[in-house]
């Protein structure tokens, strides 16, 4: 298993032994982005993740792409319901919750993910919270300079 550099990423993904994606951004937007572009190129690949709550968690199942999690911090809720879906998860830290940065309160994507059990419902209200509108990953016609997701920017980086 490759060991995690959360000094140098925040999220990076290893598929079939090597690293395919990294990114320094916080969240769960490129948890998002990357599974929803990916979900057909990749499966079981291991997901560092610098934090790992229970959205990030039933992302992860509901994809079906990733095999096994390590992280740096897991919410409890995060680690038994990967656990409970088969995913090993290995966390230097397991906390109750997942909190927002000042600490004063339980992070959105964790409300969200404990209010919700319906799949797709969750999935809408993720997408909603982190602003991922999967349909510019196919019109940006190469102009987004924030994500090389669509088609055309994917094909210019020679990612296709």
């Amino acid at each position: 298993m490759t060991k995690p550099d959360f000094q140098d990423y925040s999220l990076a993904m290893f598929c079939w032994g090597r690293r395919v994606f990294t990114s320094c951004e916080p969240g769960l937007k490129p948890l998002v982005e990357w599974l929803e572009i990916y979900r057909s190129k990749y499966q079981g690949c291991l997901l560092h993740d610098k934090v790992v709550g229970l959205a990030a968690a039933k992302l992860i199942v509901y994809s079906g792409l990733i095999s096994e999690v390590v992280t740096g911090v897991s919410s409890a809720p995060a680690k038994y319901f990967l656990l409970d879906h088969g995913v090993p998860v290995s966390a230097a830290l397991l906390v109750d919750n997942i909190m927002t940065r000042d600490g004063t309160a339980i992070c959105p994507g964790e409300v969200i993910a404990l209010e919700t059990d319906d799949r797709d419902e969750f999935l809408i209200r993720i997408r909603r919270m982190v602003k991922v509108n999967i349909d510019n990953f196919e019109n940006c016609r190469g102009q987004c300079g924030y994500t090389p997701w669509c088609r055309e920017c994917k094909e210019s980086r020679g990612l296709t």
